[in-house]
């Protein structure tokens, strides 16, 4: 049975993201300490090789993807950008302390959208279709290793709602520039929309050395 892997790895970190501010929609680069932190992480750890890349469509993943993933074919997904934070984009906790809104918001655990935000049905809904269109390409197109370098808040969704074994969002969260390796077949994905969860990326060099000298030296002939 044919099986079609995907890395899921999150972006670097901007500016907005080193000050504790919400960054959703606004399209901020990487900053000289997120581009350092991804190039200490591919010189340090190792990226899985790809057919093909697929990305959030903001600077700040599609950055990251060309940084790792220099000589791939990157695709844009525009279903799989970050969440839309409205009137509180680019603000941090503390700029917001005395917004009544924000208080309403954070009491209402996010239920409701900020003003000119996003709610959150809509964004699930594009999370599906942006994800299944990913899936669908890479069967289409016999594509059986690809990456997605996109977001926390879309990683920790995708990884919530499609993912082996069932965990809250919080716990799927991934720090800048690493993810997780994930698996699917088409049987699995057309019955159940589901993958396994499998490995923590980038994958420690060490560990592989590791795993290479007993493959090579350890196992019965």
């Amino acid at each position: 049975m044919r099986t079609y892997k995907l890395y899921l790895i999150r972006h670097g970190i901007t500016d907005a993201n080193r000050d504790g501010r919400y960054l959703g929609l606004t399209d901020l680069p990487l900053n000289a300490e997120g581009k350092r932190e991804i190039l200490s992480l591919i010189s340090k750890c190792e990226y899985p090789k790809v057919q093909k890349a697929y990305s959030s469509p903001l600077r700040r993943a599609f950055e990251t993807a060309k940084l790792i993933y220099p000589h791939s074919l990157i695709e844009t997904v525009d279903d799989l950008k970050e969440y839309s934070f409205g009137v509180f984009e680019n603000k941090s906790i503390d700029e917001l302390s005395n917004d009544s809104e924000y208080e309403s918001w954070v009491d209402g655990h996010m239920s409701q959208p900020p003003k000119s935000g996003e709610d959150k049905k809509t964004f699930i809904n594009r999370l599906l279709k942006g994800f299944n269109h990913l899936i669908l390409d890479m069967m289409k197109n016999q594509i059986h290793e690809a990456a997605l370098i996109s977001h926390g808040g879309v990683l920790s969704a995708i990884l919530y709602m499609f993912g082996i074994p069932k965990r809250s969002p919080l716990a799927w969260a991934t720090k800048p520039g690493q993810g997780y390796a994930v698996m699917t077949t088409a049987q699995m994905w057309a019955r159940d929309n589901m993958f396994e969860i499998c490995d923590p990326i980038p994958y420690n060099q060490q560990v592989l050395k590791k795993q290479q000298y007993f493959n090579l030296n350890c196992n019965p002939k």
